[in-house]
């Protein structure tokens, strides 16, 4: 009988033992998958930092027109600032209209500012 006990208390001590392992090696599973999305989003910053030095320092016109469509994917675009893209692709001044469109979306980051300077 004292035999069974024992084993027994060594089977639970196994048991604790081996789920405080499974935690731990839980952990280290999503520390791991968390550094990878981590290298990931730094290759895909550093091809958009690529793609966005070659838009600016191409001239005006077809060959900037041809990143748009892949700026307008990596930085998920809204159908206006798509639109603001295509106008500074082909060299036109798109500035006039953005004033009326951002009042009517809100004002776009000016509108944060009264918020984080207690201005109202």
């Amino acid at each position: 009988m004292m035999m069974l006990l024992q084993l027994s208390s060594e089977n639970e001590a196994t048991v604790m033992r081996l789920e405080e392992q499974a935690k731990i090696l839980k952990e280290e599973i999503r520390r791991l998958e968390r550094n990878q999305q981590r290298e990931k989003e730094a290759a895909n910053m550093e091809y958009l930092k690529n793609i966005l030095l070659k838009f600016l320092s191409l001239k005006v016109g077809d060959e900037r027109q041809q990143l748009v469509p892949v700026l307008t994917t990596m930085l998920k675009l809204s159908p206006e600032e798509k639109t603001t893209l295509d106008a500074a692709a082909q060299g036109e001044d798109n500035s006039a209209n953005q004033p009326q469109q951002q009042q009517q979306q809100g004002g776009g980051w000016g509108s944060y500012l009264h918020r984080w300077s207690g201005l109202v």
